[in-house]
């Protein structure tokens, strides 16, 4: 199984959400978004980068955790 080593999130911007979307970077190609939509439902969809990949389950699971703290903190009111 593959484990990501090299990651991060990196904000992505869109004048027609309400909420940023973060891209999760892998070796700096974009494999998942993920964001709250205008309705305020976390959403994550994956890109064609991440076709033939297979990652440990905990460690998906744990980066859509992260991806959505960031997210959650970032929709918050000032």
């Amino acid at each position: 199984m593959k484990t990501l080593k090299n990651y991060r999130w990196r904000k992505t911007t869109d004048v027609k959400r309400e909420f940023a979307v973060y891209e999760l970077l892998a070796d700096e190609v974009a494999i998942l978004d993920a964001g709250f939509s205008d309705k305020g439902v976390f959403e994550v969809a994956f890109n064609d980068a991440i076709t033939g990949s297979l990652i440990e389950w905990e460690q998906l699971r744990k980066l859509i955790d992260e991806g959505q703290t960031i997210a959650e903190c970032d929709s918050r009111p000032a």
